[in-house]
């Protein structure tokens, strides 16, 4: 073997030796899941999940630090700049790829400079309608839009966000021209959807179960790829009248770049351990989510497939950053 060849085989074993070594002694220290969003939100509930199960399986602490405040990207820019050593971590939503698509400026790279780890959950979102609104399925709301463009309000958690744009996407497939009403979170932009003071809503099926149960609402359409277990009878957008539609918050884990492959690949696998314990499961469903725990190139794939969906969504939509 040429003197050259040899010295690069050796430099390829001792870059193993020393991933592997570093994934044997992963976590050496406390582990910050930092997140880009208020207490209480699907981020949070995520990363605090994974707070409670991971010590029994690292020995080590995990703590999640939120950073809260333009939409993730003060936590994504805190995570871009921090060590590759796996100790830092960060919990994102959909949002991750909307922001990206539509501020072209960012002070990190929404890619380059994040290891994907893992999608850890699905949560699609329901159209509720105010009970007065005389539309009672997505085929009777579409209707009654095409008859009167540009009256009939729908109500979000913000603009850009997902609930946003795939309300857009469903309008552009649709063909109708529904007006968009932000409020600042998802609370108060339904409470306006029952009090009447606009006509829809896009939110959470597990926030909405009991106003729909109530009466306050009702449910309209689920944007999943199959029904909701807490929706059943409720016909995804798909199902009623755009085939193949399919839109969701979902959530996920990103480690700076340059993470060493063989501690992403313990991270990983301890993170879909957690996801997949009979109780998270549960708790998931409950809160409308479908655990997905997925291997790091397939969640390098799926965000890059979402960049592009929501980028030109937000493109026809006339979406753009603030």
């Amino acid at each position: 073997m040429k003197h050259w060849m040899r010295s690069l085989a050796l430099l390829g074993l001792s870059c193993w030796m020393a991933g592997a070594a570093l994934a044997q002694d992963f976590p050496s220290k406390p582990v910050r899941l930092v997140v880009g969003f208020p207490p209480g939100g699907l981020a949070d509930i995520m990363a605090r999940v994974l707070a409670e199960k991971l010590p029994t399986v690292w020995n080590q602490a995990v703590v999640v630090e939120n950073r809260a405040g333009a939409s993730g990207v003060i936590a994504a820019d805190v995570v871009a700049k921090s060590a590759p050593d796996g100790h830092t971590l960060l919990v994102i939503l959909t949002n991750h790829v909307v922001v990206a698509a539509v501020r072209p400026k960012l002070s990190y790279d929404a890619f380059g400079d994040f290891t994907p780890v893992t999608q850890i959950g699905s949560s699609p979102l329901l159209l509720m309608a105010n009970p007065k609104l005389p539309a009672n399925n997505l085929a009777e709301l579409i209707a009654l839009a095409k008859s009167k463009p540009g009256v009939i309000t729908y109500s979000t958690p913000g603009d850009g966000s997902v609930h946003h744009l795939s309300q857009e996407l469903l309008n552009g497939a649709a063909g109708v021209k529904m007006i968009h009403v932000p409020y600042v979170g998802g609370a108060p932009a339904m409470m306006d959807a029952i009090s009447g003071v606009v006509d829809l809503n896009i939110g959470s099926p597990a926030q909405a179960l009991q106003q729909v149960e109530a009466g306050k609402l009702k449910a309209l359409s689920y944007s999943g790829a199959q029904r909701s277990p807490l929706f059943p009878k409720v016909p995804t957008v798909a199902e009623a009248a755009i085939p193949n539609f399919s839109a969701a918050l979902w959530g996920g884990v990103l480690a700076p770049a340059k993470l060493p492959k063989a501690v992403l690949t313990k991270i990983n696998n301890d993170i879909r351990t957690v996801m997949n314990m009979p109780d998270v499961k549960e708790k998931m469903a409950k809160m409308g989510v479908d655990v997905v725990a997925s291997q790091p190139d397939e969640f390098d794939r799926f965000i890059r497939s979402e960049f592009t969906k929501w980028s030109s969504v937000a493109k026809q939509a006339g979406v753009k950053a603030e």
